[in-house]
């Protein structure tokens, strides 16, 4: 990976000695050209599905041109706005975008539909993130729509609710991949094999087994989320977007509120999807963007449109993102909000989302907060550890006692990973920040793989004295054993280099307890955490589509946002922090500066302590922080 800073000169006071500066949390390097920094946006971040979704609904009705719309997944009988228990509980995707082409909401003028999702047999019908599609062919369309004649009757009515859901979404991909609706069109895209081939030939640090490797590689895919609406229409002065995490299944709507038991998340035969939630409380985030960055989402759409459209669907639409349609910058108004769109992308060789990762940890000073879906991702964690390293010799150099470097707080929020093959990855990364042990057989039997390897070099040292004393190859004992890993190494070892960094860290999980008294057994229930966040010091945030792996950083499509706007940066930890903690006493972090993220950090430990003790004694706790633990083993390793 090269550098990802650009550099600059800063002038030095020497009457004062000092020079004032300011952190480059964004990309502007030369090779970044295709991810521009732009300075007039307005952005709006939305916590989960019940507010992102009903954002999401009305900027959709509003449409007067084009809605344009890139997703994992799509299930078409989900609905964005929720109010009773059955389904349907609401408006659901289906309906709102055969409306909005059709012209219900637009005094009777069709509006230009496009959806993209990822599809790819048979790995997404194990994600069942499309369901219903390819369900219903031609002739069973006929002989429906032929009974239906006859009987005088909805071919819907004699079903079940399980079952007249299905006929919705298997009919509606049926029609909008047939061209029943003019103006919706609905296509798949499945990743590049070579392509993803070619970019983890790049990732030099990554050390893959040969089936890591090849389930990258066979099973990548496009996992990018968002939403653009009338990007075309009046230069963009109506003209809103979104980049998020939100999936587009009705997995992915739930409060903030988080509740044990929710009949408006629905039934456990109505979802399942992204490695089967199942329905659980879930977290996630979503940007409303309006303003020059659209440009981006609308070249990432077009691009990915039209790699897979047929000559009469391409979309000829020029995009100069040095130049964003005058509109945009009337849409955002005053606000002034700098946004770059980051991706991965093997078939542009783009991975940007890695180089911001990295670039806006490298100015990380007091805090770094990650809520994210998978911590599996140890290269960063080593990352962190060296430019800390690199600072603190800076700091010594300018001759500053160590007793006044001060400590960078990690704040880590991540679920139990849902496949046994992914406790190695998350272990060997909670591990590298000092949590090892909360993956307690996991890591016992990577301590007991490092205590041997340890006798296999002592044994290897022997044998090769043995040798060189002249020794009878029969006589030295076995063969030479393969050197020990070197990044093995023991908790001990691993919290006395963070004590020395000045790093202090946590790795929390989010729980839910059941105070409506709902449940006969367990009173705790996980929150499965479905976001990709990372807010840095006050300064700086990225959320989208990218986990914390490998898998988002070189393999699938992705899209994230950055901004470096303080004041939206300290609202969103504010906001994040009071709803995990329940706005428990000096939880929330205060102003953000040093002294109150200290005081938050030592607060989250005790509340940490303090909810793991309720929730072992099946009692309520405070807020949904409960410390991360998982005691599965595994030694299968998939990417």
């Amino acid at each position: 990976m090269t550098q990802t800073y650009h550099p600059g000169s800063v002038p030095i006071d020497l009457r004062k000695r000092s020079a004032t500066a300011t952190a480059q949390w964004l990309l502007e390097r030369a090779e970044d050209s295709n991810s521009p920094i732009y300075h007039a946006n307005q952005l709006e971040v939305l916590i989960c599905g019940e507010e992102g979704f009903a954002r999401i609904l009305q900027d959709i009705r509003q449409a007067k041109h084009s809605v344009e719309i890139i997703c994992w997944g799509f299930d078409p009988a989900m609905e964005l706005e929720r109010k009773g228990n059955t389904w349907p509980r609401g408006p659901t995707w289906g309906d709102l975008l055969r409306e909005v082409a059709a012209g219900k909401y637009n005094n009777g003028k069709p509006v230009e539909v496009r959806v993209l999702c990822w599809n790819e047999s048979p790995i997404s019908a194990m994600a069942n993130n499309t369901p219903g599609y390819g369900k219903l062919d031609a002739q069973q369309v006929k002989r429906i729509r032929h009974h239906e004649r006859l009987s005088g009757k909805s071919y819907e009515a004699g079903l079940s609710p399980q079952e007249r859901r299905d006929h919705f979404n298997a009919l509606w991909f049926f029609e909008a991949t047939h061209g029943t609706h003019p103006h919706l069109t609905f296509k798949v895209r499945a990743g590049d094999a070579d392509k993803v081939r070619q970019s983890l030939a790049e990732e030099r640090s990554a050390r893959l087994s040969m089936t890591e490797h090849q389930s990258l590689v066979q099973a990548s895919t496009a996992h990018q989320k968002t939403i653009l609406i009338d990007y075309d229409h009046a230069q963009g002065e109506h003209a809103v977007g979104y980049v998020m995490g939100l999936n587009s299944v009705t997995d992915y709507w739930d409060t903030r509120k988080h509740l044990f038991y929710d009949p408006r998340r629905g039934q456990s035969w109505e979802g399942g999807g992204d490695e089967l939630p199942g329905l659980k409380p879930l977290q996630d985030y979503a940007c409303r963007i309006c303003g020059e960055a659209l440009i981006s989402v609308s070249k990432n759409f077009v691009d990915a449109w039209n790699r897979v459209a047929t000559a009469d669907q391409q979309i000829q639409r020029m995009h100069d993102l040095r130049s964003p349609p005058a509109g945009l910058k009337v849409r955002a108004g005053k606000a002034a909000h700098r946004a770059q769109i980051v991706r991965t992308q093997a078939e542009e060789g783009d991975k940007t989302i890695q180089r911001l990762y990295r670039q806006a940890t490298s100015f990380a000073s007091n805090y770094i907060y990650i809520e994210n879906q998978y911590f599996q991702y140890a290269e960063w964690a080593k990352y962190l550890k060296q430019l800390r390293r690199d600072f603190i010799t800076a700091w010594k150099a300018a001759g500053q006692p160590m007793n006044k470097l001060p400590d960078l707080h990690v704040f880590i929020v991540i679920p139990t990973p849902e496949r046994p093959q992914m406790v190695p990855a998350t272990h060997e990364t909670v591990k590298a920040l000092g949590h090892g042990t909360s993956m307690p057989n996991q890591d016992k039997e990577v301590e007991r793989e490092l205590a041997l390897r340890e006798r296999e070099k002592e044994l290897a040292t022997y044998e090769f004295k043995e040798r060189k004393n002249g020794a009878p190859p029969e006589l030295v004992r076995g063969s030479k054993p393969a050197s020990p890993d070197s990044e093995s190494r023991s908790n001990a070892d691993i919290a006395k280099e963070l004590d020395s960094l000045g790093i202090k860290t946590l790795v929390a999980s989010l729980w839910t307890y059941d105070h409506a008294g709902d449940s006969k057994g367990e009173k705790y229930r996980e929150i499965y955490i479905h976001s990709k966040l990372m807010i840095i010091d006050d300064a700086f945030f990225t959320l989208g589509s990218a986990n914390m792996n490998l898998r988002s950083m070189a393999v699938d499509a992705e899209i994230n946002i950055g901004c470096d706007d303080p004041l939206l940066s300290e609202n969103l930890r504010s906001r994040v922090f009071t709803m995990h903690t329940d706005d428990a006493i000096r939880c929330n972090g205060g102003d953000g500066g040093h002294h109150a993220i200290q005081e938050a950090f030592k607060a989250w430990v005790k509340l940490l302590s303090e909810n793991k003790i309720s929730k072992d004694d099946q009692k309520p706790c405070k807020g949904f922080l409960i410390p991360f633990e998982d005691k599965r083993t595994s030694n299968m390793r998939i990417a």
